[in-house]
């Protein structure tokens, strides 16, 4: 029996070696903000739209050219969009319209990749008051995992285009972009 024993040990530990573990992480609130972007005036007085855009690196979130590195990322989401103003105005109620879509730029050029998600497809419908800041309603979590998966082509950044739509202000200004992005990892 001793004997028995003695040899389902080294069996159990050799067995348990060959094993490896199974981590798991989420992150479920991660805050992103890109502070003072500038807006430009829509020029005209009534209904108009301007664009604008901003980037942020995406190697922050897990992008990364290495296909290992990057199979342990099983899940990228964007949960919140808010545009928060920051000058030249104090109340965002007049927009109407916001249509927004990020897309990782190829190395070396101005041009966008194939990968692109779109982000938001709001239409205020009724006169709601917003404030200050305007959380974009996002119907459900975005899918931007693609976004973080560049091929050596692409830049290892993202960049976001949003066009806003609305009785917009004639003058520059600016607005603060705060987005809360979740990732979930599996090694």
């Amino acid at each position: 029996m001793r004997l028995a024993r003695a040899c389902l040990v080294p069996l159990c530990m050799l067995l348990l070696g060959g094993c490896s573990p199974v981590v798991e992480a989420k992150f479920s609130d991660i805050e992103v903000t890109r502070p003072d972007i500038a807006v430009p005036g829509a020029g005209t007085s009534g209904l108009s739209s301007v664009m604008f855009s901003f980037s942020f690196d995406s190697t922050k979130l897990g992008a990364n050219s290495n296909l290992e590195a990057q199979s342990g990322i099983v899940s990228v989401k964007l949960h919140k969009l808010d545009l928060n103003a920051k000058g030249g105005v104090t109340d965002l109620s007049f927009i109407e319209t916001l249509h927004a879509f990020a897309f990782v730029p190829m190395a070396k050029t101005n041009y966008q990749s194939t990968r692109q998600v779109e982000i938001a497809d709001y239409e205020r419908h009724g006169s709601v008051p917003v404030g200050a800041t305007f959380s974009v309603p996002l119907p459900e979590p975005v899918d931007i995992l693609p976004l973080l998966q560049p091929s050596s082509a692409d830049q290892r950044k993202i960049d976001v285009v949003v066009n806003l739509g609305g009785n917009l202000p004639s003058q520059n200004w600016t607005i603060d972009v705060s987005m809360s992005i979740s990732v979930e990892l599996r090694e």
